[in-house]
């Protein structure tokens, strides 16, 4: 007969914080691995000599795009040394209304600006610079994500449930946005090969993309959230965070395939922005 067999207190301990951060963070993976790879990759390619002699120094043979899935990747390491680094992810801000968020300053933009302090610091041991660059670098690339910046009640769009045609797999809307339809989009490229496309595709309009600050990306993400992902769902109303699973209309959906790539151009073109001005 099967026994349970009495788990090691460490093996527990480290079971129970995944366990957590599956039910409670806000995405299994912001953007998810490859989401924030084409943001490093795109990044990568727009520093200035300085900036890119002194991210190598730092990260040595790991690249940006490695280093922007960190925050991911290493969610139970972070966990132990910040508790409150889960919140880090997003700003968790009302759609339907001004009303105050982040009192406490555990939010992606108010820790952007807190690391790309540390990073500036040629003082602070190097350490803890590679780890503040990490971070800055994925944060940026979460607050592009317009779920990330918005919120109904239902956990930025985590506990609303949708497909994509009649019939189709059951996801929440927030996994729609950050991996599913860049699945699609990807289709059978490599991660190199699509991240060219993109950036072939916004060239013109990359300097563009790198104007104005952290709020103000803040604030374009969060209108599009309100605009677009909870505007025009079916049957959405403010406050009221929509129970049954809808089945999104083409023109949603469609409409989500052109911004989403956007949005990701803009992330990976306002890290390399962010690195060459904190580099100077």
């Amino acid at each position: 007969m099967w026994q349970a067999v009495p788990m090691n207190p460490l093996l527990r301990t480290t079971f129970f914080s995944l366990l957590l951060g599956m039910l409670w963070t806000p995405s299994a993976g912001a953007w998810g691995n490859v989401g924030h790879r084409i943001t490093g990759i795109i990044a990568a390619s727009l520093l200035n000599h300085s900036a890119e002699q002194q991210v190598q120094q730092l990260l040595g043979e790991e690249s940006l795009s490695v280093a922007a899935t960190y925050m991911d990747t290493q969610r139970a390491t972070l966990a132990k040394q910040w508790p409150q680094a889960e919140k880090w992810h997003y700003d968790n801000q009302s759609v339907c209304q001004q009303v105050p968020y982040c009192t406490d300053g555990h939010c992606a933009t108010r820790q952007i600006e807190r690391f790309r302090t540390l990073l500036a610091d040629r003082n602070a041991p190097r350490s803890e610079r590679a780890l503040a660059l990490r971070l800055l670098i994925h944060m940026l690339g979460d607050i592009h994500q317009p779920l990330h910046l918005a919120d109904n009640a239902d956990r930025g769009g985590n506990n609303l449930h949708v497909r994509l045609y009649t019939g189709g797999s059951r996801y929440s809307l927030h996994e729609v946005m950050d991996t599913v339809l860049l699945k699609q989009l990807q289709g059978n490229k490599s991660i190199t090969a699509y991240t060219a496309q993109l950036q072939a595709q916004y060239r013109s309009q990359i300097r563009q993309w790198q104007q104005g600050d952290i709020k103000t990306w803040a604030n374009e993400a969060h209108t599009l959230a309100v605009e677009r992902l909870y505007g025009q769902l079916p049957g959405f109303v403010c406050h009221s965070p929509i129970t049954a699973t809808l089945t999104l209309p083409e023109n949603y959906v469609q409409s989500a395939k052109h911004y989403l790539p956007e949005q990701l151009t803009k992330a990976g073109a306002r890290i390399a922005w962010v690195l060459n001005n904190t580099f100077q």
